[in-house]
């Protein structure tokens, strides 16, 4: 499939926030600087990843049909569903590892997965659902089957008996976002979040394209100043976000939970596409040399940097860089008072912390860090093609 640059500088730049969201976790109660822009990055860096899978999904499947020269949906792609299976066990087995050399000793579930491994579980189960939504793609109006997605993501939350099995309270609740990606076509989009219509060309649509992107601005420093300006406890919106709490586990946060939770998890999806959105588009669509070829290669950077976040923890990083920075650090202080200096000196070295967490992103971008995830998909791809697929008439 040929590659369009804006989409791998928008994977770039999520991968980056995933490595700075993993790295800064562990710090948010100690300061109002790194709590707000760790909120910010997980109102809309996940949600963002599905937006960009569910896109991606149907354009090879597109090409595939093309290439093939069929009529109707193509093959269940067996490749993708055992690759993106083995690369979650295989992460799992490697954080697994990892934290027990690091004595954490974590308890292990066959089929349960709370943590980063979710999302590739969800990929796999994604492959496996919308083809069987390719089957009635001409009998269902695309809007319904996004209508009953988000339908879903509502009422599960009642459910916390589904929680983490299977990943299924976050496959279902990512599903409205997915199924949008799904259904666009990614490069009809393209001209659209540039300013020109659905489908059609950009060119000529200056205007368009000026009052699009001040439009997204606005967005991303609205959402940004939200985050930044609202008070302590805003924070505890990240669980909505994460797609996997049910309304009663929120109720201990928000009372209103149970009462309210349906809409306001479609609310948060919308917000959380609304910054998405914002983000495609003030994202330049070019090659950006290495930055371009990061965004081309997110898999390999998913799996390998979550050790290295676990050993800057231990090692304190942030906090030394505190201190390095003219300020102090005390563990016993109350929370947003841990890191005893001025504003200047947490920002300086916050921002130092941020440029360790760009370096680790191209450092585990490198071709030799492809492995193991190169040949977990390859390996899929081998068992895939083993498995029965459905028969493809030519066309005429």
């Amino acid at each position: 499939m040929n590659r369009i640059y804006k989409y791998d500088n928008v994977k770039a730049f999520l991968i980056f926030l995933v490595v700075i969201g993993h790295m800064t976790t562990d710090y948010v109660s100690d300061s109002h600087m790194v709590r707000w822009i760790t909120l910010w990055i997980y109102t809309f860096h996940m949600p963002a990843f599905i937006f960009i899978s569910g896109l991606v999904h149907k354009h090879y499947i597109t090409e595939e049909k093309a290439s093939l020269g069929i009529r109707g949906e193509t093959r269940l792609r067996w490749d993708k569903v055992w690759g993106f299976f083995f690369c979650a066990y295989g992460l799992k087995i490697f954080l697994q590892f990892t934290r027990t050399l690091m004595g954490q000793n974590p308890l292990w579930h066959w089929i349960e997965e709370p943590g980063i491994p979710w999302y590739l579980f969800v990929m796999a189960e994604y492959e496996l659902l919308f083809f069987v939504m390719r089957k009635i793609d001409d009998k269902v109006k695309p809007w319904v089957v996004i209508m009953a997605a988000f339908a879903l993501s509502a009422a599960i939350g009642y459910f916390p008996s589904v929680g983490d099995t299977f990943c299924l309270s976050r496959m279902i609740n990512f599903l409205p976002i997915y199924a949008i990606g799904y259904y666009l076509d990614m490069k009809k989009f393209l001209p659209f979040i540039q300013g020109g219509k659905y489908g059609g060309d950009a060119s000529g649509a200056g205007g368009r394209k000026t009052a699009l992107l001040l439009m997204s601005w606005l967005v991303i420093i609205v959402s940004m100043a939200v985050c930044c300006f609202g008070k302590w406890g805003i924070y505890s919106w990240r669980k909505w976000f994460t797609g996997r709490r049910s309304y009663e586990f929120l109720q201990d946060y928000f009372s209103f939970a149970l009462d309210c939770g349906w809409w306001i998890r479609i609310a948060v999806w919308l917000v959380a596409l609304a910054i998405t959105l914002a983000v495609i588009t003030v994202i330049p669509d070019r090659n950006l040399g290495y930055v371009t070829t990061v965004g081309a290669r997110t898999l390999q950077v998913y799996f390998w940097h979550r050790p290295l976040c676990y050993l800057f923890r231990n090692w304190m990083v942030l906090p030394r860089l505190v201190i390095l920075f003219g300020g102090t650090y005390n563990e016993g202080a109350a929370k947003g008072m841990t890191f005893g200096s001025n504003t200047a000196s947490v920002a300086a070295a916050f921002a130092a912390y941020c440029i360790i967490g760009a370096l680790m992103t191209a450092f585990f971008s490198l071709k030799i860090f492809e492995h193991p995830t190169k040949e977990l998909m390859a390996l899929g791809a081998k068992i895939g093609g083993k498995m029965p697929g459905r028969s493809q008439k030519t066309a005429s």
